[in-house]
């Protein structure tokens, strides 16, 4: 049964330190494909890597006919998303709270930090690529490195409204 309700999540990618996180408001009729996309676009990511849910003891498969509300039930329920499964994008996604829609939906209300480049190799390699930024020893290896992630990132800064540009275009397509 289709469900109206508005699923707000709290999306926090593992191991990251500090954390890099986003809340999302969601219907809880959307499907685990669905979810997907919508948790891609809210965290950053380009949405075309694999990925797994885990929940209530399994791994739920990619193509598996289950939508949220089947998987979070009440508020401090939790789900595993990995994203990208060779790199070992791990986020947990809690259920903060099921209340009536505020906002178009999907929306992000809020988070942290800047996604890490998808080319990095998980949380570590992510550090690492910070690392090395930050390295004046050697200016051209920096300057390769500031090319390939560009030179506006920053990965303290979190744009709110790209994100929700993201989530809209989502909705046109």
């Amino acid at each position: 049964m289709p469900t109206s309700e508005t699923y707000h999540l709290h999306i926090e990618l593992l191991d990251s330190d500090p954390p890099i996180w986003r809340q999302v408001c969601v219907q809880g009729d959307r499907s685990l494909e669905d979810l997907h996309q919508i948790l891609a676009a809210a965290v950053g990511w380009s949405g075309q890597a694999d990925y797994v849910f885990k929940g209530q003891g399994q791994v739920l498969a990619s193509g598996e006919d289950r939508s949220l509300a089947t998987l979070l039930a009440q508020p401090g329920d939790a789900l595993i998303y990995i994203y990208a499964p060779a790199l070992g994008w791990l986020h947990k996604i809690t259920l903060e709270a099921i209340a009536p829609a505020q906002h178009p939906l999907p929306h992000c209300t809020a988070g942290e930090r800047q996604c890490p480049p998808e080319f990095c190799n998980g949380v570590w390699d992510y550090v690492d690529l910070l690392d090395r930024l930050s390295d004046s020893d050697d200016p051209e290896e920096v300057d390769a490195l500031w090319q390939k992630v560009g030179y506006d990132f920053d990965p303290e800064h979190f744009d709110r409204a790209s994100a929700n540009q993201r989530l809209q275009s989502l909705v046109q397509d």
